[in-house]
């Protein structure tokens, strides 16, 4: 470890994982609301994004990048990303006329009712996917939240104050005014008349902070236990396991030398 490492985590606030906050007076205003708000507020923004050219924009690419190829891996790089690969059974099966057709008919007058075209069912399952993953994408942005900046794990971590988005006819009342009334507080160093989000308790002793951690399965590395233990229960290790047949973690995932200390 170089001697500036080991001067930045021995500072007061610092822990294994890195050295004390650049900055002081630094707090992070977390935007939120309820589960069953924000819920709503996604599956309205796929809608948002369908009537702005959501399918044309997908199949353009299908059409360049994934057509002219024999096989794709949709768990890997671009093609992974959300908006894309939940159209692929779609795409493979329905050409571009198709999609004129279906659009054509979503956009058309509910006075006048026409059967629906073909291949209509298949994209609105596909639309219903693309809404469920990206609430469960949302879940997990909330979940490393708490993870990053709520688990008391000794590293020093900026102040956070949650404000509630979920009536936005109310923002100014409810965020805005709030907000910078935090801001206020703090720059002239007076109490925050917002109370700041309790940390979580974590059995700090039982994680160890320096120790590097690879998973060969997912092909991912993770420098301390805390984030190590938070990955392997995960979903997405869980799955990457079963799909790649392997027994058990402890045959493909494990502590590895810690990038700090090897040099």
């Amino acid at each position: 470890m170089s001697q500036e490492l080991a001067e930045q985590r021995s500072a007061p606030g610092a822990c294994g994982l890195g050295g004390p906050l650049r900055y002081q007076n630094v707090v992070i205003i977390w935007l939120r609301c309820d589960q069953d708000i924000l819920n709503r507020r996604l599956d309205a923004r796929v809608d948002s994004m369908v009537a702005q050219g959501l399918l044309p924009e997908i199949r353009t690419f299908y059409e360049s990048y994934v057509k002219p190829y024999d096989a794709c891996q949709f768990h890997q790089g671009i093609l992974q990303a959300i908006g894309f690969k939940e159209f692929v059974k779609y795409l493979e099966t329905y050409g571009p006329e198709q999609d004129l057709e279906i659009l054509d008919y979503r956009t058309a007058s509910l006075e006048h009712p026409r059967p629906k075209p073909t291949g209509l069912s298949m994209l609105e399952d596909c639309l219903d996917y693309l809404k469920l993953v990206t609430r469960r994408y949302a879940r997990r942005q909330l979940q490393w939240i708490r993870n990053r900046f709520l688990s008391d794990i000794g590293r020093e971590v900026p102040p956070i104050y949650a404000l509630d988005t979920g009536n936005v006819d109310h923002w100014k009342v409810q965020v805005s005014d709030p907000a910078l009334a935090i801001i206020d507080a703090i720059k002239s160093g007076q109490p925050s008349p917002v109370p700041c989000v309790p940390k979580i308790a974590t059995d700090r002793k039982r994680l160890q902070t320096e120790r590097t951690f690879r998973c060969e399965t997912c092909q991912r590395v993770f420098i301390g236990e805390h984030q190590w233990q938070i990955h392997i229960h995960s979903k997405k290790h869980r799955k990457m396991t079963k799909r790649s047949k392997t027994p058990s973690t402890d045959q493909q995932t494990g502590p590895v030398p810690s990038i700090a200390n090897s040099g």
